[in-house]
């Protein structure tokens, strides 16, 4: 698990790396095509380990995971501030949009996963109950055989 963490961290990374480049030497279409692709890639990644992690993150996972979800917020203002500088508003709002778009879904797909967890800690639970009650009961119908017999 850490090394899925690790993963959107070093995305973040190549990312403000990317932007750092762009802010000094003024870029152009073709850094700000990779800065977009660096960008969705690590947002992709970092909703992966939320989705594959949800509940089950340590303490310091989670906080590792916050400071990217920041991070990524403090990527999206430069992006439209690079976008801007550059002319192209109209392609940060295109971009937006299908980001927001692939937002909800995974939103959709976090509470589903959750609910689905959820569900199953119940059935799990009940079947538990179940066993521990059937085992019980033989245990119990055991020692009366044993007492009439004995």
């Amino acid at each position: 698990m850490i090394g899925e963490v690790a993963a959107v961290i070093s995305a973040l990374k190549a990312l403000n790396d990317g932007i750092n480049t762009i802010k000094q030497s003024a870029g152009n279409a073709g850094d700000l095509q990779a800065i977009i692709g660096r960008f969705a890639g690590a947002s992709e990644k970092y909703q992966d380990v939320e989705r594959q992690r949800t509940g089950r993150m340590s303490y310091k996972e989670a906080l590792a995971m916050e400071s990217a979800k920041r991070q990524l917020a403090n990527f999206d203002r430069q992006l439209k501030d690079i976008c801007l500088m550059q002319g192209q508003g109209d392609l940060y709002k295109s971009i937006k949009d299908r980001m927001e778009q692939s937002r909800i879904a995974h939103e959709k797909e976090v509470a589903r996963l959750r609910k689905q967890r959820k569900e199953m800690r119940k059935i799990l639970n009940w079947v538990g109950l179940f066993v521990f009650t059937w085992v019980c009961g033989m245990g119990f119908v055991w020692l009366i055989l044993a007492i009439i017999r004995g």
